[in-house]
């Protein structure tokens, strides 16, 4: 009996694929293994934005002449907001405003492009009125879906 051959004197039969079906069944797993680790970064993934509804600050300095300035307004949409008098009948609800001497601090929602504001008098006559770009620097959110931001203006008088 020679090496290699069974008792038979026969070679025994190894069960194989051909070459190009273990190349194939190869390839398969190469080209599975790079499509999970190539098709995340290549697709983009869906972004749920949670920060809705934020505020955004706007602070408005007054220089110059101001002893007669009782309330300042900023336009929001076709309303001057906050009204002169906290009691006034009004269907728009009210933005938030505070002040600090000749500073005043307002509350509000998806600022965009130029701010219009105006300087009242304790009789609630217009003193002054003007238009003013704010840079809106964010400070909260994501780039993605924005946050609340804050911007300040001097207006002088």
């Amino acid at each position: 009996m020679s090496p290699g051959t069974g008792a038979n004197g026969q070679r025994p039969r190894r069960l194989g694929l051909p070459l190009w079906a273990g190349l194939a069944a190869l390839g398969i797993v190469v080209l599975a293994v790079a499509a999970s680790t190539l098709v995340p970064r290549l697709v983009p993934q869906e972004q749920f934005c949670t920060t809705i509804g934020y505020s955004s600050a706007l602070q408005v300095t007054l220089t110059g002449e101001s002893s007669d300035v009782a309330h300042v307004q900023v336009r929001d949409g076709e309303e001057w907001q906050p009204p002169p008098n906290p009691g006034q009948d009004t269907t728009v609800p009210a933005i938030p405003a505070s002040r600090d001497g000749d500073t005043w601090t307002f509350t509000l929602f998806y600022p965009d492009g130029p701010v219009a504001l105006r300087a009242l008098d304790n009789s609630g006559e217009v003193l002054a009125q003007t238009e003013k770009a704010v840079d809106w620097v964010r400070v909260g959110g994501t780039e993605e879906c924005g946050g609340p931001t804050e911007g300040s203006v001097t207006w002088t008088l």
